[in-house]
């Protein structure tokens, strides 16, 4: 029996961190209700890639393809449409309200307000519903009406501030990570209040901001950056170590951190350099940092003659922190990802696994 089993959430989102959420909360055993609009549907029906029994394409093979952004974030979801425009559309999820734990909505803030489902409106009908918004901004403060998508809550956030290299452009994170991180605070916040109800009795409306997401993940970096011990952009090093960086192998790169002394001595006994164990330029985190261009030339010297696999192996059979930087379809293909059951069939609405297409995430 999975957790949320026997929790009914009504699911009123678009686009990704949205409907990441509600499909977090389907994988957890929720009854997630997808309400899409009469005639039109969710906008990721329609969007390519196309996937179905037939395999995947850009274009539709045949009129049962789907979106793969459908397939991947409305798995384990029920779907109905419902105009919400209408009066008898308005009287179908109202009585949908009464029957239901959360409704999850991320629609401009102010919105559900003129349709006449505020958060107020809608614990007159049921006290103990929890109602669960995501915005950009959030429903307070001065930028509450402004529209945002991921990139540009990255570049509100100072995220991009410190992603790059120096006397570039600033640079985006390729993965959408503030419509990823985001759908997982909000189900902390819808769980968290789920667990309120059982002792109050009442529901709560749980108010997530894009923003308020990327900002809760850059304390560290926030504190270096007051402290003025970094320069953003950062590149690929950090304050926290060094080296703490990316090196150029024979056929690819390796990631390679190294954050205490310890780290340190590992990464010169597997380098064959146990000399510079006790030099006083390299001994301590602090002496590394201000010996950086060193530290990294004595690393990429060694790595720069060797494959990419075989350094990670010795580096990792020596307790150094590292990785292979691995291409996308490398990564899809790992067997630590299939160990862990994180790779999992795409299917259709009629339960056809989708050829060569897997899904990242929980079933």
């Amino acid at each position: 029996m999975k957790p949320l089993e026997g929790i009914r959430v009504i699911d009123m989102t678009r686009y990704l961190a949205g409907p990441h959420c509600t499909m977090l909360l389907a994988g957890l055993g929720a009854e997630v209700i997808k309400i899409e609009t009469p005639g039109r549907g969710d906008i990721f029906r329609n969007r390519p890639p196309f996937g179905g029994a037939s395999g995947h394409s850009l274009k539709k093979q045949n009129e049962d393809d789907l979106g793969f952004g459908l397939l991947h974030r409305a798995r384990n979801k029920k779907s109905i449409t419902l105009d919400l425009r209408s009066e008898e559309g308005k009287k179908l999820f109202a009585d949908l309200c009464t029957k239901s734990d959360v409704v999850v909505e991320n629609y401009a803030p102010g919105i559900m307000e003129k349709m006449g489902f505020s958060y107020e409106d809608l614990r007159v009908l049921n006290p103990k519903l929890v109602m669960c918004s995501i915005s950009g901004f959030g429903n307070t403060g001065p930028l509450r009406e402004r529209r945002a998508y991921d990139p540009i809550v990255q570049a509100m956030s100072g995220l991009m501030a410190v992603t790059g290299f120096a006397g570039q452009p600033p640079v985006r994170t390729g993965a959408a990570i503030a419509d990823t991180a985001t759908p997982m605070i909000a189900v902390i916040g819808i769980l968290s209040a789920l667990m309120r109800r059982q002792s109050t009795g009442r529901g709560d409306w749980v108010d997530v901001s894009m923003l308020d997401a990327l900002s809760f993940l850059m304390p560290e970096v926030i504190e270096y950056y007051q402290g003025g011990a970094i320069d953003p952009p950062l590149a690929n090093r950090h304050p926290g170590g060094a080296p703490f960086n990316c090196f150029h192998a024979t056929d690819g790169y390796v990631y390679v951190a190294t954050v205490t002394d310890i780290d340190w001595n590992n990464l010169l006994r597997a380098m064959d350099r146990e000399d510079l164990i006790d030099d006083p330029r390299y001994a301590h985190l602090p002496d590394r940092h201000d010996h950086v261009d060193e530290v990294e030339a004595v690393v990429e010297n060694w790595i720069k003659g060797r494959p990419r696999d075989g350094v990670v192996d010795v580096l990792q059979s020596h307790q150094v922190a590292c990785g292979p930087v691995l291409s996308m379809d490398e990564a899809l293909a790992s067997e630590q990802l299939r160990a862990r059951d994180m790779l999992i069939p795409l299917e259709t609405p009629e339960g056809k696994a989708v050829p060569g297409i897997m899904g990242l995430g929980i079933p």
